[in-house]
């Protein structure tokens, strides 16, 4: 009696050790993923591409314009089945900021480059320092290029008007001439010169700069400011 007790619980343990282990085995099995059971979506690269734009006057009439670099991507997907059967088809296009890349310059002889911002954006301004000594006279076109690889790249043009050529030429002087060999009078003339070739923000920049760089001399940054005052009426 005792030994057929003893065998039927040596059975048990092997049957609840195997059945265990199938537990075990279960837990341990990984699920199907949704990739393998519903199938897959395949992407694929058809075209990429950069666009400067420069705004819709091709002419420039100022020394300042906005430009904004755009970078597009065109995508197939397609979606297939578990088996790899084609499903369902269709393009994808993605547009965005070109942000914090270089974008060069060729402005007559000088050579430069501009990194855009956040938003793919920067600011082309033709009285920064670098074009200082450039015979604006001569410069008839702007280009505008970027690249984001072989293949991959973009240019466009901008013209210089002839009347802003000849502002351009003597802005440069008005604001980069040595302001320490002028009196309070010919710092006025600078300010006031540059407002009437219609450069309202550089001459109100340089006024601004001549009352920093006075701080430290009281007298002359008042007699500054008194000049300017009876040299501008009404203001």
């Amino acid at each position: 009696m005792n030994t057929a007790i003893g065998t039927l619980n040596y059975a048990r343990l092997i049957w609840a050790g195997t059945a265990l282990a199938l537990l075990q085995a279960c837990a341990t099995q990984p699920a199907p993923s949704p990739e393998t059971a519903s199938g897959r979506i395949e992407r694929e690269l058809v075209s990429h591409s950069l666009h400067i734009d420069a705004g819709e006057q091709r002419v420039l009439d100022t020394p300042h314009r906005s430009i904004k670099v755009t970078e597009s991507r065109l995508y197939t997907l397609t979606q297939l089945d578990s088996t790899g059967a084609q499903l369902d088809q269709q393009d994808q296009f993605q547009s965005l900021p070109w942000a914090n890349q270089l974008v060069d310059l060729a402005v007559g002889e000088v050579r430069i480059s501009r990194q855009t911002d956040q938003d793919g954006q920067f600011r082309l301004n033709l009285l920064d320092e670098e074009f200082v000594g450039l015979n604006f006279d001569e410069v008839r076109v702007i280009t505008l290029s970027a690249s984001a690889g072989p293949g991959v790249q973009t240019e466009t043009t901008l013209l210089v008007d002839r009347d802003l050529r000849s502002k351009l030429q003597e802005a440069e002087q008005l604001i980069y001439d040595n302001l320490e060999e002028d009196d309070v009078n010919q710092w006025v003339f600078r300010v006031q010169r540059l407002a009437e070739l219609g450069l309202n923000e550089e001459s109100s920049q340089l006024e601004n700069m001549l009352i920093l760089l006075t701080t430290g001399d009281p007298q002359l940054q008042g007699d500054f400011i008194q000049a300017l005052g009876e040299a501008t009426p009404g203001e």
